[in-house]
């Protein structure tokens, strides 16, 4: 984490052990990505766990991987993205009036050029909510993700309102509640720490009654902790 905010794949949490496998097999650069016609990365899942910060993050996580300056032995999932985040990244906050023609022309305009920014030579683009997009809005960025050098990176609530060939062009990563309230207790503590709120504080057990409360939500979660820490005298980093 950077302060409160997350900045490493270990600062999310993955209802699909396999999707979180996924993941890592691409920052090790193991799994080539894209690849085999598939250029994107999809997160579905419930609200408030995380997916739109992932989506964020990732492009700076595979900067990070290709730059080659992280000790891979250490593994990937403490692999910080760059602070401050160089990485020139297209959001499109998808839904208000967000048009085909403006999808298509924007990527195209990236794909076209020569890149000299990224060290993995590659354009980043980020849809959030894409299933706020028109029918024909999703056609079109189905066939504007075959083009070169491009990566995209989408959130959504609804996997079922995608349209069938995006959904076929990603690997899918589901994010939504994990079962084991336990598993939330790592980033309490880590939030506690950069918080100067010792564990002892705010114990885990307090930690896992967040989590039951919290039913999944990351935000929600976060919100508890940090109200407890700053409760106990901590203070925001």
């Amino acid at each position: 984490m950077n302060g409160l905010k997350p900045n490493c794949l270990d600062d999310f949490l993955f209802s699909n052990a396999r999707d979180r496998q996924t993941l890592g097999l691409m920052l090790e650069r193991k799994l080539p990505f894209p690849f085999g016609g598939k250029s994107g990365i999809l997160l579905h899942g419930t609200w408030g766990t995380g997916k739109s910060t992932l989506a964020q993050l990732l492009p700076g996580l595979l900067e990070t991987a290709h730059s080659g300056t992280w000790n891979m032995t250490q593994g990937v999932g403490q692999m910080p993205a760059p602070v401050p985040d160089h990485c020139q990244t297209e959001v499109f906050r998808c839904g208000g009036g967000l048009s085909s023609t403006n999808i298509v022309q924007t990527v195209g305009k990236f794909a076209i050029r020569m890149n000299f920014y990224h060290y993995s030579k590659h354009d980043y683009f980020v849809f959030d909510e894409v299933d706020r997009l028109t029918v024909g809005a999703q056609q079109s960025l189905r066939s504007t993700m075959d083009l070169p050098r491009c990566m995209f990176f989408f959130t959504t609530n609804y996997l079922s309102k995608i349209d069938p060939g995006i959904v076929n062009r990603c690997h899918l990563v589901e994010m939504n509640q994990v079962t084991a309230p336990s598993a939330y207790v790592p980033l309490g503590q880590t939030i506690l720490q950069n918080m100067g709120v010792n564990s002892d504080v705010v114990n885990d057990t307090t930690l896992q009654s967040f989590a039951r409360q919290a039913r999944g939500s990351l935000r929600d979660y976060t919100h508890e902790v940090i109200m407890a820490a700053i409760v106990a005298g901590g203070v925001m980093p």
